[in-house]
């Protein structure tokens, strides 16, 4: 497998390195921290991520998953050190492959590889082609469009982004953090800029609602 360490703890990034090539996978590169791995992933798509959960600098690694995640369908395995259920919670929403809690063993990481190579064997990835139908609306992944009762919907870029995240989780909430990373790929932005978008969105979509979700996030519904 294909494999990228964003690790910035460099002992802890090079026992992860030298597991991953002892058992014969391919690590392609380490980087301590997230918007270099980002800028990399653009180029060069490994089959997952070992992430540490907690990075230095702006982007921390949840962040920074959920844009992998988001942006290129790459999934993560946390490596973290937190115990708090709230961090868990977090981090667990992105569905990665694993955790890995510090400290650790060669074997545990033996251990999480295995694993992650079973989930990813079994993954079926939704096809771009997929149409997702809601009411008289349908958003095609494949073209990235939006249409209601067969008429293509204008949308700016970001308005585009942050329906196609929505279209692709129907039936579930979409966190704030989600949201906001796939949207401004870890830039940070104001919560007014945020609602605004959420709120001008809302007014092209005629008998669709951006909905919150008691503040925890958003999702579609028909009204």
């Amino acid at each position: 497998m294909k494999i990228i360490i964003v690790e910035d703890d460099a002992l802890i990034a090079l026992q992860i390195e030298t597991s991953i090539t002892s058992l014969g996978h391919e690590l392609l590169a380490t980087f301590d921290n997230g918007a270099e791995a980002i800028e990399f992933v653009a180029q060069n798509r490994p089959d997952f991520v070992f992430m540490d959960i907690e990075l230095s600098g702006a982007m921390d690694g949840i962040q920074c998953a959920a844009i992998l995640k988001n942006k290129y369908e790459i999934p993560v395995l946390f490596v973290t050190s937190h115990d708090e259920s709230e961090v868990i919670d977090e981090a667990t929403r992105l569905e990665p492959l694993n955790f890995l809690p510090k400290p650790f063993t060669d074997k545990n990481i033996e251990a999480a590889i295995a694993l992650a190579r079973i989930k990813l064997k079994n993954h079926r990835p939704v096809q771009e082609s997929t149409v997702v139908s809601m009411g008289d609306y349908t958003f095609n992944f494949e073209h990235n469009t939006l249409k209601c009762a067969e008429v293509l919907v204008k949308l700016s870029p970001k308005e585009l982004k942050l329906v196609a995240l929505l279209f692709k989780n129907i039936g579930n909430t979409v966190s704030v953090d989600e949201l906001q990373n796939s949207i401004w790929e870890g830039e940070e932005i104001s919560s007014a800029a945020f609602r605004k978008l959420i709120s001008r969105t809302n007014e092209r979509l005629d008998g669709l609602n951006i909905v919150s979700s008691k503040g925890v996030g958003y999702y579609l519904e028909l009204g």
